[in-house]
């Protein structure tokens, strides 16, 4: 094996393991965003909990305001009746009285069943409040591990960016400027061994000729059809099956 090739492949390894740091690290974004994803929910939930709680004292409000006003009423014609000689007017003035206490009647009948679903809803507002302080908590932690995480990834990508400098201080720098066009195409699959006479790489069957070249380690040989970088070991096998 041509000494370049192994100097290749150890740079090829360096290159892969920072490959693998950064898709770690890029994949960190997105459990960032599933975590912000469940505690915004958990906050939408609460903030309509609340809404609601306040919509229901609203609407509590108004029909005390009514029942308040139908009770005016019943007190305005009950001074009339006092007041009027009129039988007519007065039997009028107690049928007013009589829809009035219907309406009150009505109207308290809704602010039971709005105060039973204030007590429902109070639950609701409770249970939505401990789930957002939960899903708050979880945030921070998880947040506190990526970072973590994050950082300690950071770190091996700085070290591996020094080892990879030092693997490819001593390469042929045509080989090198070569090899590195070929990553920023291909990924880091550039330097592939030769199994049953084809290249490891795009697998096409390659000539015999160049198979024996690149048997012969004199030196760093390409695959005609996709370029990458090929070699042998004694552990392969050259022969097309």
């Amino acid at each position: 094996m041509h000494e370049d090739i192994e100097k290749l492949l150890v740079l090829q390894e360096r290159d892969r393991s920072i490959a693998r740091a950064k898709e770690e690290i890029s994949g960190l974004a997105h459990e960032r965003a599933e975590v912000n994803g469940r505690s915004d929910n958990a906050e939408e939930a609460n903030v309509k909990a609340e809404q609601k709680s306040k919509d229901l004292e609203v609407r509590k409000n108004a029909l005390e305001t009514e029942i308040q006003g139908e009770e005016e009423k019943i007190r305005t014609y009950s001074r009339q009746q006092l007041e009027t000689k009129d039988n007519q007017e007065y039997k009028a003035l107690g049928r007013q009285q009589e829809t009035c206490k219907e309406s009150i009647s009505n109207l308290e009948t809704d602010e039971i069943n709005i105060l039973e679903e204030m007590d429902v809803h109070a639950e609701v507002v409770k249970t939505a409040k401990i789930e957002l302080e939960e899903a708050n908590a979880a945030k921070a932690k998880a947040q506190a591990e990526i970072d973590e995480r994050e950082s300690n990834l950071e770190k091996k990508l700085d070290e591996l960016a020094g080892q990879r400098a030092e693997a490819e201080a001593n390469i042929d720098q045509t080989t090198l400027s070569r090899y590195n066009r070929l990553v920023e195409r291909k990924g880091t699959n550039i330097v592939v061994g030769i199994q049953h006479g084809s290249c490891g790489g795009c697998h096409m069957k390659l000539p015999e000729g160049e198979v024996i070249a690149i048997k012969s380690g004199t030196k760093v040989n390409y695959c005609p059809n996709c370029n990458r970088i090929v070699y042998y070991t004694r552990d392969m096998i050259l022969e097309a099956d």
